[in-house]
């Protein structure tokens, strides 16, 4: 069974546990592993090689906040060298002129995960980290770099009520997700009844906007549908309402790790998993 034969061409690396915002709908939190060292970029590049020679087309490093990474200018530099399509999901608090001029050449997409334009909705949300990111500028200064945007929401009690469709509209990304907050055992259950958006306010936040780039991702949709890589080098999904790991891939046979784990290619395909990167 290989990556493409399971209709999974990209992946998302979730390369570091170390966050420094605290979103209380995270399902990446990865409370339920003791981390004690960040992955060697050695153990990255063996990982990046297997998915390479398995199929994969694209990389998305995400986290935690992957700018924590000690090596993640070396991993982008390394998965381009070695032909994947670059990409890297952040909150954007991290993101200097400095890196996005340094990325220039070696990462083809960033996302920034964007959940409110309003201050008091962020600290509610936990997306807070000293002073957040000027979110008009950034979008403006990535896009002026050369990078394809994409913007990140997840849909949540505290912000469903809100309106983001002038900046969605000036923003102009190239994708933009809408997420429902997804409830995850060992991630984010034990705060979930805090975040989770109201009977029908994840639908409602949908009928307030459009753009011809927005995706939406329901529950169903986020169910098994994604090939996760976490901060130790497995592979892991999110069928049974938690998190299923595999053996590290850095040490075991990829199509090893493939069998440990439940994959939807179908829904892969219905979410809009393969578009034009």
């Amino acid at each position: 069974m290989s990556i493409i034969s399971s209709g999974f061409e990209t992946a998302s690396f979730h390369i570091v546990k170390p966050c420094n915002m605290k979103c209380k709908f995270c399902y990446a939190t990865f409370e339920d592993m003791h981390i004690v060292n960040q992955l060697s970029k050695y153990d990255a590049f063996k990982i990046l090689d297997k998915l390479k020679e398995a199929g994969l087309q694209k990389i998305t490093f995400a986290g935690g906040e992957p700018l924590l990474y000690k090596w993640i200018y070396e991993v982008i530099v390394y998965s381009k060298g070695i032909g994947l399509t670059t990409s890297i999901i952040t909150n954007g608090s991290l993101l200097t002129d400095e890196l996005l001029e340094k990325f220039k050449g070696k990462l083809d997409w960033i996302g920034i995960s964007i959940d409110s334009l309003n201050d008091e909705t962020n600290v509610k949300i936990g997306r807070t980290y000293k002073n957040n990111p000027n979110y008009f500028e950034l979008v403006g200064k990535i896009k002026m770099y050369g990078f394809k945007l994409k913007i990140n929401t997840v849909v949540n009690r505290y912000n469903e009520g809100e309106n983001m469709q002038d900046f969605i509209t000036m923003a102009n990304p190239a994708r933009w997700k809408v997420f429902d907050t997804l409830k995850v055992e060992g991630q984010n259950d034990t705060q979930f009844n805090d975040i989770a958006t109201s009977t029908f306010g994840y639908f409602e936040f949908l009928q307030k906007h459009d753009h011809p780039s927005m995706v939406c991702e329901d529950n169903e949709a986020m169910t098994g549908s994604y090939l996760l890589i976490d901060p130790q080098g497995r592979l892991f999904e999110n069928s049974k309402g938690k998190h299923t790991y595999s053996s590290p891939l850095q040490h075991t046979d990829i199509e090893k790790c493939l069998s440990e784990i439940n994959l939807n290619r179908e829904m892969f395909i219905k979410r809009g998993g393969i578009y034009e990167w």
